[in-house]
């Protein structure tokens, strides 16, 4: 269900090296010294013995130097600590799993499908990315309180009036009540309903294939969480039908709707049959970049760490422990346990050791799936464009995982999409199953965007 691409060189990394960093600090230090103490010399009138020349141009700076690195090494075993503690317990791993399966636990990733502004399947996005086209642009509809343009992530497939008015007949048809749903709204639930009907149309034609019998479908929608309770109802009930239309024949269950993907994937593993996941959101219009630049959270040039407008949707189907063990071209993934944390965010954009939480969690998740760091051969994360979490997961790659390339290693999917939720990671586990299967290596995904969380799991080629 997913043809593998071969990967190409992604946007080069603009990470300041270490020890160009630290050569910086100890040049400016020496520059201090040496110029305060030129200056003091000069207007003293003074002539300086050789034993304050020594201790003044050597002695001073080198003593400076000494006291900043104390005090910083002080500082990271004490911001460690404080962390560590925030970080649940690592479970006891019982001495039989060495010879357990890595993937005992995983889900299968039977198919994918995104509705993107830079492509509509993984493939597409994983190209766009390659070429550095995948990325925001300013908007011919929407402008700021000056007049000028936004930064924008539009989705060409968002706007389908004639769909529009197969849900609003259906509606009516069926009794549903009035969604009113805005027109934000009616975009998000129009590329949802792209993602369903082709997840659902090709997950039915290759169990037709195969004459198995179809399994039972849980459709999950992940809505935005200021949607009403009418709301998510009105579009879950909708997508449950999108997906019967699209050709699955099996149970289809009643639909279920949440907001947060950890709790609705870890819900697919426990359920019977198969789980079409599927986030969609949508922050293109007016009503969104009105409210934005006035609570100043709008990206603007005198705003660069906003948020840009964005929109889609990436859709997952999952199945349970017994299809992620197979082989015979029902998986093209294997997705391990997703492990999340939450974490006191500081006030400004300084890292206070987030860092070493997401470090931790790393590791743990490679632990539990039975994977090792130097082993995983990309990154793909839920990123977008702000320095904190830039910056935290660059030096996470470079710190711990240094056989990763920046340019071609690391992808940040909410630099291309825009604001719009939970869509970015989850279109990261989606672009992450293709390229597991491209490269034939496990593939690192997390999110970092949402200020105070963590989410980390791990994509795995089927063997």
């Amino acid at each position: 269900m997913s043809t593998p691409l071969a990967a190409k060189p992604l946007p080069a990394s603009h990470t300041v090296p270490g020890w160009i960093r630290q050569t910086l600090i100890a040049a400016t230090v020496f520059v201090a010294c040496w110029g305060g103490a030129i200056v003091w010399w000069r207007a003293s009138g003074s002539v300086p013995a050789t034993s304050e020349w020594m201790l003044v141009l050597l002695g001073l700076p080198v003593a400076l130097l000494l006291a900043g690195f104390i005090g910083c090494k002080w500082i990271a075993q004490r911001s460690t600590t404080v962390q560590a503690d925030a970080l649940p317990a690592a479970p006891a791993r019982p001495a039989s799993a060495a010879t357990r399966p890595a993937h005992a636990r995983h889900l299968a990733i039977l198919a994918t499908a995104l509705r993107a502004p830079q492509g509509m399947s993984a493939e597409e996005l994983a190209a766009a990315i390659a070429d550095n086209k995948a990325r925001p642009g300013l908007d011919r509809e929407l402008v700021d309180d000056d007049g000028f343009p936004v930064m924008c992530a539009r989705c060409g497939e968002a706007l389908d009036e004639a769909l529009r008015e197969d849900i609003i007949d259906w509606q009516a048809a069926h009794g549903a009540s009035e969604a009113n749903f805005s027109d934000e709204q009616w975009r998000a639930l129009t590329l949802a309903s792209g993602v369903v009907a082709e997840l659902a149309g090709r997950a039915a034609i290759e169990w037709a294939a195969r004459d198995d019998a179809m399994p039972g479908l849980q459709v999950l929608p992940l809505l935005p969480a200021d949607w009403s309770e009418g709301q998510c109802d009105a579009a879950a009930a909708w997508l449950r039908h999108a997906a019967a239309q699209a050709g699955w024949r099996g149970e289809i269950g009643a639909a279920m709707c949440g907001t947060d993907p950890v709790t609705g994937i870890t819900a697919a593993g426990a359920a019977p049959g198969v789980t079409l996941v599927v986030a969609a959101a949508s922050h293109v219009g007016e009503a969104t970049v009105a409210r934005w630049a006035s609570e100043q959270v709008l990206f603007t040039a005198a705003q660069p760490q906003g948020l840009m407008p964005g929109e889609g949707a990436a859709g997952l189907l999952l199945g349970g422990a017994a299809l992620a063990g197979a082989s015979d071209g029902q998986a093209v993934a294997l997705l391990a346990p997703l492990a999340e944390v939450r974490v006191a965010e500081p006030a400004d954009t300084r890292r206070r050791g987030t860092d070493r939480v997401l470090a931790g969690l790393v590791e743990r998740t490679l632990a539990d799936a039975g994977a090792g760091a130097d082993g995983v051969a990309m990154i793909v994360a839920d990123t977008g464009h702000r320095s904190r979490p830039v910056y935290e997961l660059m030096e996470y790659a470079a710190t711990t995982m240094r056989q990763l390339d920046g340019s071609a290693d690391i992808v940040r999917v909410g630099a291309s999409s825009g604001a719009c939720g939970v869509v970015p990671f989850v279109t990261a586990l989606a672009l992450g199953a293709h390229y597991a299967g491209a490269r034939h290596a496990p593939v690192l995904c997390l999110a970092n965007e949402t200020p105070g969380r963590r989410i980390v799991t791990l994509v795995q080629p089927v063997d």
